[in-house]
C-alpha cells in the first residue's frame, strides 16, 4: 500500500503540474504503474511503456472480425502482442526471483510473490510457471482496464455532483499520511462513491457462464452445457433495487449512523457482499481476479 499510495502522489502532482486536459490514456498508464507496483514493488518506466503498448494491441484483437492468425490482421497483432507480455513476465519472474528469495518480505506481501513461491497444504509449489504467466496476464488485464475506467468514472461523477465531491474532500483530509489499509477500508464516503460511481457505470457491463450439470429455476429447464450471460448493468439500473437508479446518489450505500444518511434513498444493498443485486465483480469460483485490486 506504501508503494501504491507514493505512486498515487507522483501521479497527480505530475498531472497538476502538466494542466489541461487529461486523456484516458493517462489514466491507463496511471493504472498500469498502480498494478506494476502492487505485483513487484517497484516501478519500470520503460518496462511499463511497453506493456502499455502491447497491452493495447491484444486488447484490440479481441474486436477482430477473424480469430484466425492472418497475418497483418488485428487478431495476429494481438496474439503478437500476447506473445512479447509473456515475455516480459518471463523476465520480470527471473528477477524477481533473484533479488527476493523466498524468505524476502517482498516475495511474502506482494502478488507476483504470492503466485511465484506459493505452496499447497503439501508444502508442494502451486503453479508452474505458464501457469503463473498466464495469471499475472489475467490480472494484467482484470485490473488494468477496469481500473482505468473506473477512475475516469468516478472522476466524472464527483465533477458533476459538488455535494459528494465536497464530502468526500472532507474525508480524505482526516486520512493519515502515509495511509493505511483499515482507514481505506473504514472510509463510507470514499467506499461510497466508488460503489455508486460502479453502480452507475459497470467497467464491464456483463459476463457469461455456463451450466455444470441440469439446472431447474422458476419451472425452467437448462441442459449441462448451456450458456448464459448475465446482464450487470441491468441488475445496477433496475428501479425495483435501487430507488431512483439514474441518478449518482452516493448516499445510498453510506452507513446509517453517517451524517449524511438518507433513508430515502437507502436500498438496504451491501455492495461489499457483491451479491446478485451488484453483480460488479461477479461471483462465485469465478469472481473477478481484479476485484481487490
Amino acid at each position: 500500500l506504501k508503494c501504491m499510495d507514493e505512486t498515487t502522489t507522483d501521479e497527480l502532482e505530475s498531472w497538476c503540474e502538466a494542466g489541461g486536459f487529461h486523456s484516458s490514456e493517462v489514466f491507463k498508464m496511471y493504472a498500469l504503474r498502480l498494478f506494476y507496483v502492487s505485483a513487484f514493488g517497484n516501478v519500470d518506466e520503460d518496462m511499463i511503456a511497453s506493456l502499455h503498448d502491447d497491452f493495447k494491441l491484444w486488447l484490440g484483437g479481441f474486436l477482430s472480425f477473424t480469430t484466425k492468425q492472418i497475418p497483418g490482421t488485428p487478431f495476429a497483432e494481438a496474439m503478437k502482442a500476447r506473445d512479447r507480455i509473456l515475455n516480459t513476465v518471463d523476465v520480470l519472474i527471473d528477477k524477481f526471483m533473484s533479488e527476493n528469495p523466498e524468505e524476502s518480505e517482498r516475495a511474502q506481501i506482494t502478488i507476483i510473490g504470492r503466485l511465484i513461491y506459493g505452496k499447497d497444504k503439501d508444502n508442494n509449489r502451486v503453479m508452474t510457471r505458464d501457469e503463473m504467466k498466464d495469471n499475472i496476464l489475467n490480472l494484467i488485464f482484470a485490473g488494468h482496464d477496469t481500473t482505468y475506467a473506473s477512475i475516469s468514472t468516478l472522476l466524472y461523477h464527483l465533477s458533476e455532483n459538488k455535494d459528494a465531491m465536497d464530502a468526500l474532500a472532507t474525508e480524505v483530509s482526516t486520512l493519515s499520511d502515509p495511509l493505511t489499509t483499515d482507514e481505506l477500508k473504514n472510509a463510507p464516503v470514499l467506499n461510497a462513491c466508488i460503489h455508486e460511481s460502479w453502480r452507475c457505470d459497470p467497467p464491464v457491463a456483463g459476463s457469461f457462464r455456463k451450466a455444470v450439470k441440469e439446472l431447474h429455476h422458476k419451472g425452467y429447464s437448462f441442459d449441462a452445457g448451456a450458456q448464459f450471460n448475465y446482464s450487470i448493468l441491468m441488475a445496477t439500473t433496475d428501479e425495483q433495487l435501487y430507488k431512483s437508479h439514474e441518478r449518482f446518489e452516493m448516499r445510498r450505500f453510506l452507513p446509517k449512523e453517517h451524517p449524511l444518511y438518507n433513508s430515502d434513498i437507502d436500498s438496504g444493498i451491501d455492495p461489499f457482499q457483491g451479491r446478485s443485486n451488484y453483480p460488479i465483480f461477479g461471483g462465485g469460483t469465478h469472481v473477478c481476479l481484479g476485484k481487490a485490486f
